[in-house]
């Protein structure tokens, strides 16, 4: 039986792995958009991931790993709306991930419940950045860069069911 501050230890290690791989897969795998300071990137896929096995721990993750990218990417202006964003990105999968461990009581990356989140989780962004931007610059401008956002939310979502499925392939849950 796992105590309990065993499994904070291990939550808080996760969240920090999870956090450190946002970072790195949105700050310096990214495609500069030209607009705004803005850039293209597939590090979401990390933050689907990490609200698949973190639970409400995603949410720190995915704030600090996209806030932390900003910063690092030389956007530090976004890293406020960004932090807010990319937790908001992590609450459809831990939702969904819990409901699909509820019943079946098991977790699994990429199921029922969690493949349709990344439509919502896509959403969230382009609505996201759209107001964030707007608010920062002019909703004119924002709206020139919605295009990107979609390609950035269906490159995060391709990447979260390929790595998903390996993920769950090698069964890795047994681990967290």
């Amino acid at each position: 039986m796992k105590t309990k501050t065993k499994t904070n230890v291990k939550k808080i290690c996760l969240t920090g792995l999870m956090a450190a791989m946002v970072t790195v897969c949105t700050a310096f795998i990214k495609i500069p958009t030209g607009i705004n300071a803005g850039y293209l990137h597939f590090g979401d896929s990390m933050i689907y991931i990490s609200g698949c096995i973190l639970g409400p721990w995603a949410l720190l993750a995915s704030a600090i790993g996209g806030a932390l990218a900003d910063i690092l990417a030389g956007s530090p202006q976004w890293a406020i709306a960004t932090a807010i964003i990319k937790a908001l990105n992590a609450v459809p999968f831990v939702i969904m991930a819990a409901e699909y461990k509820k019943k079946n009581n098991t977790v699994k990356v990429v199921n029922k419940y969690t493949s349709p989140m990344v439509i919502v989780s896509g959403l969230i962004t382009i609505f996201g950045y759209l107001l964030a931007e707007g608010i920062m610059y002019s909703f004119p401008s924002a709206l020139t860069s919605v295009p990107f956002s979609v390609v950035q939310a269906v490159g995060s979502a391709i990447i979260f069911f390929v790595v998903g499925k390996i993920f769950d392939k090698a069964n890795l849950q047994k681990y967290i």
